[in-house]
């Protein structure tokens, strides 16, 4: 094993480290903030038991502890940087519309796989994020989420495996946000968006572009569609198809039918446009060489087959397949 071989992989074996420590702090404060309102005895209508409490405990312990100590532990790995270039308008629009079939392709794989594995027993735990309309949750999923995991997941990934091959950094830090889902519902269209957030990233080294996608996307499918769902009346959607819907409750129905029937037509129309356009520039994308590029010959070992990534790849797989039988 030669001196870049070494020192590469003890690169990965520390941001695997990293996203490990990521995990286990976030999940172990996430058990304890669970508990505490049994703890504490509180009343259903207590500050513990509210929809509030349910955000803050959820998400408080990776974006404000996980995450932070996960950055602290990458600082020793060197970090390579390079002088940002602009992607464009045009371009900027074309890798957007290049993430809905990535997006919904990746998502129907997920949720079939989900309910094949698991025989119907696995349930997307993020339903009830989804649905919940409070406040928070255009902070947490529209603003946080994003400017946070790209930062971890392409800035600092990617700066510091970049020099051993775009690609490899590419892929791995895709494959580790996908990973970092902890579920198959979400790993499939996380680890395609990946793939495309960070190939803009490694190709412009500014941020910004795919912290807006990311936004985009989070806003269509966490905070758009739950709205235009939840305005839609299960009851007497059921009561049309059964044909026992009067002409009057018909009336009060169409307009949230239409509502959202508009934004799934418009969804396809333009993940089709997206499909398109990346079978055509797929082909096209440009790679450059690294300074200290891994050999084709043992790069897999070298990546991916070291202490801090195995462990932190182990951990991720307890939990998805925790999901499948359906204890999470």
């Amino acid at each position: 094993m030669n001196e870049t071989t070494m020192s590469s992989s003890k690169t990965f074996s520390r941001i695997g480290l990293a996203l490990l420590v990521t995990g286990v702090l976030a999940f172990i404060l996430q058990l304890l903030l669970a508990a505490l309102p049994e703890m504490l005895s509180a009343g259903d209508d207590s500050f513990f038991n509210s929809s509030w409490y349910m955000w803050l405990a959820t998400f408080l312990p990776m974006y404000a502890v996980g995450i932070p100590v996960g950055l602290l532990m990458m600082k020793k790995a060197p970090c390579e940087h390079k002088e940002p270039i602009q992607l464009g308008g045009k371009n900027f629009f074309l890798f957007l519309l290049m993430c809905f079939p990535l997006m919904y392709g990746g998502n129907i794989i997920g949720t079939l796989l989900s309910t094949l594995l698991s025989g119907g027993a696995a349930t997307n735990g993020l339903f009830q994020y989804a649905f919940d309309n409070n406040p928070l949750k255009i902070i947490v999923v529209v603003i946080l989420a994003p400017l946070l995991e790209e930062f971890l997941f392409r800035k600092q990934i990617i700066d510091r495996c970049g020099k051993y091959g775009e690609k490899t950094a590419i892929l791995f830090s895709a494959l580790a946000f996908g990973l970092f889902h902890m579920n198959l519902y979400q790993f499939f269209y996380a680890f395609a968006l990946g793939l495309l957030f960070g190939y803009v990233y490694t190709r412009t080294r500014r941020l910004r572009y795919s912290v807006i996608m990311h936004m985009v996307v989070n806003f269509l499918g966490s905070v758009l569609a739950p709205f235009l769902l939840s305005n839609i009346d299960s009851e007497t959607v059921m009561q049309l198809l059964e044909g026992q819907l009067d002409e009057a409750a018909l009336l009060t129905l169409l307009p949230s039918m239409a509502g959202f029937m508009l934004y799934a037509v418009a969804l396809i129309v333009v993940s089709v446009i997206g499909l398109v356009i990346l079978i055509t520039k797929v082909g096209k994308l440009v790679y450059l060489p690294a300074s200290e590029e891994l050999p084709p010959k043992g790069r897999f070992k070298t990546v991916y087959c070291n202490v801090g990534v195995i462990l932190f790849v182990l951990f991720c797989l307890v939990f998805i397949v925790l999901a499948l039988i359906g204890l999470l």
